[in-house]
């Protein structure tokens, strides 16, 4: 069952609050863009790594834990260091690896 949709969950209330965390970040975005705007995918990537971290104490799982961190340090140097076309082509292929380690974290469980 989704926590998000079990209401009887107290963990519920946390988990949408971890969600309206994430518009703190928008505070950051919004001042990257007309500051530097072609880093502006570097720090959307790695927010969206960073945002990773608190739902891995949520959802007891060690795949949020371990990409929050590599998805953000990875995002830096390649974001850093290469094209912006580089850096999504990067992000996507992390996202498709994380959505699969997820899948098979979760059938573990069953």
């Amino acid at each position: 069952m989704w926590i998000i949709q079990n209401k009887t969950n107290p963990l519920t209330k946390l988990g949408m609050l971890f969600s309206m965390n994430q518009l703190l970040y928008l505070l950051i975005t919004m001042w990257i863009y007309p500051t530097i705007p072609d880093k502006m995918l570097m720090v959307l990537a790695i927010i969206f790594g960073a945002h990773l971290l608190p739902y891995s104490w949520l959802y007891n799982s060690r795949i949020y834990f371990v990409s929050s961190i590599v998805i953000s340090i990875l995002a830096l140097l390649v974001g850093i260091n290469f094209e912006p076309f580089i850096l999504a082509s990067v992000m996507l292929t992390i996202v498709i690896v994380f959505c699969i380690t997820l899948i098979l974290e979760n059938q573990q469980l069953d």
